[in-house]
């Protein structure tokens, strides 16, 4: 009897957890581009980032 109530205690609070609060996540990706140029030659160089973000919301009570 107990041991099934410990179960239910920890399936219902895991359903609380998951329910209060979300995650979500972004990714941004950004990339330039330049032209050095001058007589005899021409250098193009591209520079990439990606940064990736996460957020955690809780829900207000």
């Amino acid at each position: 009897m107990r041991k099934r109530f410990l179960i239910m205690a920890l399936i219902l609070g895991a359903i609380a957890i998951g329910v209060s609060s979300c995650k979500a996540w972004r990714t941004v990706t950004t990339s330039a581009t330049y032209v050095q140029q001058n007589d005899t030659s021409k250098t193009t160089t591209t520079i990439s980032t990606k940064t990736s973000e996460e957020y955690v919301g809780v829900r207000k009570k």
